[in-house]
Protein backbone atom coordinates (compact mmCIF):
# COMPACT_ATOMS: atom_id res chain seq x y z
CA UNK A 1 0.00 0.00 0.00
CA UNK A 2 1.10 3.44 -1.07
CA UNK A 3 0.86 6.49 1.25
CA UNK A 4 -1.70 7.41 -1.19
CA UNK A 5 -3.52 4.66 -0.78
CA UNK A 6 -3.37 4.62 2.91
CA UNK A 7 -6.61 5.83 4.74
CA UNK A 8 -6.62 9.01 6.83
CA UNK A 9 -6.54 7.24 9.46
CA UNK A 10 -3.32 5.41 8.24
CA UNK A 11 -1.77 8.12 7.28
CA UNK A 12 -2.35 9.99 10.71
CA UNK A 13 -1.50 6.64 13.03
CA UNK A 14 1.65 6.62 11.01
CA UNK A 15 2.49 10.21 11.30
CA UNK A 16 1.52 10.10 14.96
CA UNK A 17 4.07 7.37 15.09
CA UNK A 18 7.13 8.80 13.17
CA UNK A 19 6.61 12.28 15.37
CA UNK A 20 7.12 9.84 18.78
CA UNK A 21 9.68 8.10 17.31
CA UNK A 22 11.84 11.44 16.32
CA UNK A 23 11.31 12.35 20.14
CA UNK A 24 12.07 8.80 21.80
CA UNK A 25 15.19 8.81 19.66
CA UNK A 26 16.40 12.35 20.08
CA UNK A 27 16.14 12.02 23.85
CA UNK A 28 18.12 9.06 23.64
CA UNK A 29 20.88 10.69 22.72
CA UNK A 30 19.65 13.88 24.96
CA UNK A 31 23.03 15.17 26.11
CA UNK A 32 24.65 15.32 22.83
CA UNK A 33 21.04 16.93 21.15
CA UNK A 34 21.92 20.39 22.03
CA UNK A 35 24.67 22.46 21.43
CA UNK A 36 27.01 23.59 18.67
CA UNK A 37 28.19 19.58 18.06
CA UNK A 38 24.92 18.21 17.85
CA UNK A 39 23.80 14.79 17.40
CA UNK A 40 19.83 14.03 17.54
CA UNK A 41 19.42 10.03 16.20
CA UNK A 42 16.02 11.19 15.83
CA UNK A 43 17.01 12.93 12.86
CA UNK A 44 17.58 9.76 10.73
CA UNK A 45 13.47 9.77 10.11
CA UNK A 46 13.47 13.03 9.06
CA UNK A 47 14.00 12.06 4.69
CA UNK A 48 10.48 9.62 4.79
CA UNK A 49 8.51 12.83 4.40
CA UNK A 50 9.26 12.16 0.99
CA UNK A 51 6.61 9.13 1.03
CA UNK A 52 4.82 10.83 3.99
CA UNK A 53 4.81 14.14 3.49
CA UNK A 54 2.09 14.30 6.16
CA UNK A 55 4.64 13.41 9.13
CA UNK A 56 6.31 16.80 8.51
CA UNK A 57 3.68 18.74 11.09
CA UNK A 58 4.46 15.66 13.40
CA UNK A 59 8.05 15.97 12.84
CA UNK A 60 7.75 19.79 13.56
CA UNK A 61 6.02 19.04 16.76
CA UNK A 62 8.75 16.44 17.73
CA UNK A 63 10.82 19.30 17.04
CA UNK A 64 9.09 21.23 19.18
CA UNK A 65 8.87 18.78 22.08
CA UNK A 66 12.57 17.44 21.84
CA UNK A 67 13.33 21.41 22.16
CA UNK A 68 11.44 21.48 25.44
CA UNK A 69 15.11 20.17 27.19
CA UNK A 70 16.82 22.61 25.43
CA UNK A 71 19.44 24.21 27.38
CA UNK A 72 18.31 27.43 24.85
CA UNK A 73 14.71 26.77 25.63
CA UNK A 74 12.59 29.73 24.51
CA UNK A 75 11.08 31.58 20.66
CA UNK A 76 13.42 30.45 18.91
CA UNK A 77 13.40 26.73 19.95
CA UNK A 78 9.84 26.54 20.32
CA UNK A 79 8.66 28.24 17.66
CA UNK A 80 11.26 29.18 15.06
CA UNK A 81 12.77 25.81 14.97
CA UNK A 82 10.00 23.57 14.12
CA UNK A 83 8.68 25.86 11.44
CA UNK A 84 12.36 25.80 10.29
CA UNK A 85 12.07 22.12 10.33
CA UNK A 86 8.37 22.29 8.81
CA UNK A 87 9.38 24.53 5.86
CA UNK A 88 12.50 21.88 5.56
CA UNK A 89 9.99 18.89 5.51
CA UNK A 90 8.42 20.70 3.07
CA UNK A 91 11.59 21.42 0.58
CA UNK A 92 12.63 17.74 0.87
CA UNK A 93 9.25 16.65 -0.20
CA UNK A 94 9.10 18.75 -3.12
CA UNK A 95 12.47 18.18 -4.39
CA UNK A 96 12.04 14.58 -4.49
CA UNK A 97 8.98 14.75 -5.95
CA UNK A 98 10.49 17.32 -8.54
CA UNK A 99 13.39 15.19 -9.14
CA UNK A 100 13.53 11.83 -9.89
CA UNK A 101 15.13 8.80 -8.78
CA UNK A 102 17.81 8.36 -6.48
CA UNK A 103 19.31 11.69 -6.92
CA UNK A 104 16.03 13.68 -5.88
CA UNK A 105 15.67 11.52 -2.81
CA UNK A 106 19.67 12.20 -1.76
CA UNK A 107 19.29 16.11 -3.09
CA UNK A 108 16.14 16.58 -0.89
CA UNK A 109 17.37 15.03 2.08
CA UNK A 110 20.76 16.86 2.16
CA UNK A 111 18.65 20.49 1.49
CA UNK A 112 16.21 19.57 4.54
CA UNK A 113 19.43 19.12 6.81
CA UNK A 114 21.16 22.18 5.59
CA UNK A 115 17.82 23.63 6.36
CA UNK A 116 17.47 22.28 9.69
CA UNK A 117 21.47 23.56 9.63
CA UNK A 118 20.60 27.20 8.98
CA UNK A 119 17.88 27.29 11.86
CA UNK A 120 19.92 25.81 14.37
CA UNK A 121 23.23 27.76 13.53
CA UNK A 122 21.09 30.81 14.25
CA UNK A 123 19.99 29.70 17.84
CA UNK A 124 23.40 29.07 18.44
CA UNK A 125 24.34 32.40 17.17
CA UNK A 126 21.61 34.00 19.56
CA UNK A 127 22.53 31.86 22.47
CA UNK A 128 25.92 30.81 22.49
CA UNK A 129 27.90 33.73 20.32
CA UNK A 130 29.32 31.92 17.69
CA UNK A 131 29.71 33.05 14.68
CA UNK A 132 26.71 31.69 12.04
CA UNK A 133 29.12 30.00 9.75
CA UNK A 134 30.95 27.98 12.70
CA UNK A 135 27.59 27.11 13.98
CA UNK A 136 26.11 26.55 10.97
CA UNK A 137 28.82 24.55 9.76
CA UNK A 138 29.68 22.02 12.70
CA UNK A 139 25.65 21.26 12.97
CA UNK A 140 25.42 20.61 9.25
CA UNK A 141 28.14 17.86 9.26
CA UNK A 142 25.65 15.77 11.56
CA UNK A 143 22.66 16.72 9.83
CA UNK A 144 23.78 16.35 6.67
CA UNK A 145 25.20 12.30 7.62
CA UNK A 146 22.11 11.36 9.36
CA UNK A 147 19.94 12.54 6.83
CA UNK A 148 21.90 10.77 4.45
CA UNK A 149 21.80 7.82 6.27
CA UNK A 150 17.87 7.96 6.85
CA UNK A 151 17.18 8.15 3.18
CA UNK A 152 19.61 4.85 2.37
CA UNK A 153 18.03 3.37 4.93
CA UNK A 154 14.09 4.03 5.55
CA UNK A 155 13.14 5.48 2.10
CA UNK A 156 15.91 3.36 -0.28
CA UNK A 157 15.90 -0.41 1.56
CA UNK A 158 12.73 0.15 3.79
CA UNK A 159 10.83 1.67 1.48
CA UNK A 160 11.84 0.28 -1.76
CA UNK A 161 12.34 -3.38 -0.33
CA UNK A 162 8.60 -3.07 0.78
CA UNK A 163 6.99 -1.75 -2.06
CA UNK A 164 8.91 -4.36 -4.77
CA UNK A 165 12.15 -2.05 -6.04
CA UNK A 166 15.14 -2.58 -5.28
CA UNK A 167 17.44 -5.15 -3.23
CA UNK A 168 15.58 -7.85 -1.76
Amino acid sequence: MTPAQATPARRVALSGVLGALYVVLSLLVAPFAFGPVQFRLGEVLKPLVIKYPIAIPALGIGTAIVNLFSPFIGTLELLFMPLVDMTGGVLCWFIASRVPGKVGTYLASVVYALVISAGVGVVLTVFVGLPYLVAFATVAVSEVILLVVGNAVFVERVWDRRHGRGPA
